[in-house]
């Protein structure tokens, strides 16, 4: 079974969020092992804490990026499959 145009404009929405997710969280880490390296005790526990409340945030924030996307995938799919009369 072949599937639906909507269908493929959601997993590739969801595919194009979860690499923004994965973007994001590779720059947290980025940071937190660049301050970890530039100091010379443990990191700080207020580091953990707000790189912790920033991924959890961006978890609620992963929704409504799919749907954005999933919106303009479609509305690009619409555009190319009506061109405009050239008159």
């Amino acid at each position: 079974m072949r599937r639906t145009s909507t269908q493929r404009f959601i997993t590739y929405s969801w595919a194009i969020a979860v690499l923004i997710g994965l973007a994001f969280a590779g720059l947290e880490y980025g940071l937190r092992f660049e301050i970890e390296r530039t100091d010379a005790t443990d990191a700080p526990s207020w580091l953990d804490l707000a790189l912790f409340l920033c991924g959890y945030l961006f978890m609620f924030c992963l929704k409504p990026i799919q749907k954005a996307i999933q919106r303009k995938l479609c509305q690009r799919a619409t555009h190319r499959a009506h061109p405009k009369n050239a008159g």
